[in-house]
């Protein structure tokens, strides 16, 4: 039995200048104001808002966002740059050994295509980043039209 952690991002430290994406050693990726521990690798960081209301209110009252991606996908990390810039707390999970996962979208979707992203329980497999935009819009998400 495959056991997953899930880390959500829910707030940002007021003083965090440092946005890391790691991978622990089962393979789950986090993004973090902090590096990941000894037994985690680092896969990118970058500079971020430090502002302490830089994520809108843990989406409260919003449906939740789960991200599944796989590692070196630029179009995984443009769609999840969507979510960051908008302030957007989500959880994201690897699809590459998630057999159970797979197996969701498939039967969802048809295909498997990464990232697939759930919003709520609606299934996106946004071909663009204005349609993940719209899509989440939709689903309440306040939005800049103008989010690179």
């Amino acid at each position: 039995m495959c056991l997953l952690s899930i880390i959500a991002i829910t707030t940002f430290n007021a003083h965090a200048t440092k946005l890391y994406k790691w991978v622990d050693a089962n393979g789950n990726i986090s993004y973090q104001d902090q590096p990941p521990p000894k037994s985690g690798r680092i896969l990118n960081q970058k500079e971020i808002d430090s502002k302490p209301d830089s994520v809108q209110k843990s989406n409260l009252g919003l449906p939740q966002i789960v991200v599944y991606s796989v590692t070196d996908c630029a179009r995984c990390d443009r769609q999840l740059g969507v979510l960051r810039t908008n302030k957007i707390a989500y959880i994201e999970l690897p699809l590459e050994d998630d057999r159970k996962a797979q197996a969701r979208i498939l039967q969802s979707a048809g295909s498997v295509i990464a990232p697939t992203i759930f919003i709520g329980e609606k299934l996106i497999q946004a071909s663009s980043e204005d349609e993940l935009r719209q899509q989440l819009h939709s689903a309440g998400y306040v939005i800049s039209n103008h989010a690179k």
